[in-house]
């Protein structure tokens, strides 16, 4: 488990809060005394910018200033996605070869525009 220091804000103030993050939970110290442990999906975090983030679980909200706030949201990220089954990864389909009208006429449009810029080039001498 991964574990972030910082300072949580409350109606009654300021605490040290160490929030550790898991594959498959999410908890919360400050001191000695655990606040609780969260399962993944029971809990959300959210961003709101500037180094500061809110942490939701069982309708509380907490806001977390993190020692290190890119460490903290490099950490969200990388949890987050070791989540995602490998199988559910997208597979890449490639298009159809292009039909033989469609290559003809490209082709078509390459050799007019040749021959119009070769015209254009020999009544400028």
């Amino acid at each position: 488990m991964t574990q972030y220091r910082g300072i949580a804000t409350m109606e009654d103030g300021q605490f040290p809060l160490t929030v550790g993050l898991d594959d498959d939970k999410l908890s919360l110290v400050s001191g000695e005394v655990s606040l609780g442990e969260w399962p993944a999906g029971a809990y959300l975090v959210v961003d709101l910018g500037e180094g500061t983030f809110v942490i939701e679980a069982e309708e509380s909200s907490i806001p977390f200033q993190p020692e290190d706030p890119g460490g903290f949201a490099r950490g969200l990220v990388r949890e987050t996605s070791t989540e995602v089954d490998e199988a559910s990864e997208p597979t890449i389909a490639q298009s159809p070869p292009p039909k033989p009208a469609t290559v003809a006429g490209f082709y078509t449009l390459v050799l007019v525009t040749a021959a119009l810029g070769i015209w254009a080039f020999l009544s400028l001498l």
